[in-house]
């Protein structure tokens, strides 16, 4: 566990430095705000491209070397962004970190799921998270704050060196962590994609919520900072929130299951995000922003439970459920960095974030239309909760 730790930490504030300051940086070097968020919509579509094959990956060259792997390509780009101003290269390096990306997002959650039993697998998830979230509480606002000073190579060399974290805890690992998921196999076979499917489809819910909950950080974490003097804090209170929701709701998700922690969640998200409505008030965009982590930590815990419930307790099931989860994540940020650029400019920030939560609010209401059941997958408390 020490190394998924490590491992995750390294690679989400690499992520949280550049996703905070880069779309600053497009700015600046005349891209506009639909040029900053093509930036992360370029990240997230390669991220989206590589994870499907990240169970073969896996079993092709194992766990330690395809984490290290993910480290490299999320890290070695970096040293060069400082000498690279026009769009097309800024993409074309954001594409090659996606790559790195997409592997890494995916070890992180299956590794996770597969080293704890379902009884613990909401704390486990939770810890992992709230690791996630401390090193966007470090990240996101020293990106900001480096980016106004226009300290861009040191966010860039900072960057660098938190994503070495990632090949670092790659090889803290046993060699032989937990079962690999089963090789992904040759596309086109239409058997295997009626399973893939018939997997899908107990999670369809679960993950919508899940893209729109990230469609919703998408918007806040790569435009808040153009439209909110106050955002650095915001983006810090959002972090925050986000750490104490994720170990927080892990307890709450063992203990009463994630079904019924899911829809305040959501809720909250919601309000939070339509705060950024109001970027000239600090106090209430503060406050959203705090609402807004504590209820972003609690989507993405009970949505990856969910959904590793629907997939079943063996490998391969965690291994579609890890993929898939991630797609949603990494597809809704995209979405959401992608068209909230056009939104933003012609609708300002009275839009944009409302508009987001209403996306939010409508897919949980799809979420219950289509479960319309008591959470039956709920988790088993472990002895002396």
């Amino acid at each position: 566990m020490a190394g998924a730790l490590i491992a995750a930490f390294g690679g989400f504030a690499s992520f949280n430095l550049t996703l905070s300051a880069l779309p600053a940086y497009a700015v600046r070097s005349g891209a506009g705000p639909a040029g900053a968020g093509a930036l992360t919509a370029t990240l997230m579509a390669t991220t989206l491209v590589v994870q499907p094959v990240t169970p073969w990956l896996f079993a092709r060259i194992g766990r330690r070397h395809s984490l290290a792997l993910s480290g490299v390509l999320f890290g070695l780009p970096c040293p060069v962004l400082p000498a690279v101003s026009a769009l097309p290269a800024l993409t074309a390096l954001a594409a090659v970190r996606g790559l790195g990306f997409g592997v890494f997002v995916v070890a992180g959650v299956t590794f996770t799921a597969e080293l704890f039993p379902p009884g613990a697998r909401g704390r486990a998830i939770g810890w992992y998270g709230a690791v996630v979230g401390v090193s966007g509480v470090l990240g996101a606002p020293a990106g900001i704050a480096l980016a106004r000073e226009r300290a861009y190579p040191l966010v860039f060399v900072l960057a660098t060196a938190t994503a070495a974290l990632v090949v670092a805890g790659a090889f803290c690992f046993p060699r032989a962590a937990a079962p690999a998921p089963a090789p992904a196999p040759e596309p086109g076979h239409r058997r295997t994609l009626r399973a893939t499917g018939r997997a899908l489809r107990p999670m369809t819910g679960p993950l919508l919520v899940e893209a729109a909950s990230t469609t919703a950080y998408g918007v806040v974490f790569t435009f808040l900072p153009l439209t909110a003097s106050a955002a650095p804090g915001a983006l810090l209170a959002a972090q925050v929130s986000t750490v104490l929701s994720r170990l927080g709701a892990g307890w709450l998700i063992d203990r009463y299951g994630a079904r019924r922690v899911l829809a305040p969640a959501v809720l909250l998200t919601a309000l939070g995000t339509a705060a950024g409505a109001a970027p000239h008030e600090p106090v209430l965009l503060l406050a959203g922003t705090a609402l807004f982590g504590a209820g972003f930590g609690a989507v993405q815990s009970a949505t990856l439970v969910l959904a590793l419930q629907a997939a079943g307790d063996h490998p391969a099931g965690l291994g579609v459920a890890g993929v898939a989860w991630n797609v949603a994540f990494d597809g809704g940020t995209g979405v959401g960095s992608l068209a909230g650029g056009p939104v933003l400019s012609h609708g300002g920030p009275a839009a944009l974030f409302p508009a987001a939560a209403v996306v939010l609010a409508v897919f949980l209401l799809f979420d219950r239309w289509v479960t319309r059941r008591p959470d039956t997958g709920k988790c088993t408390s472990l002895p002396g909760d």
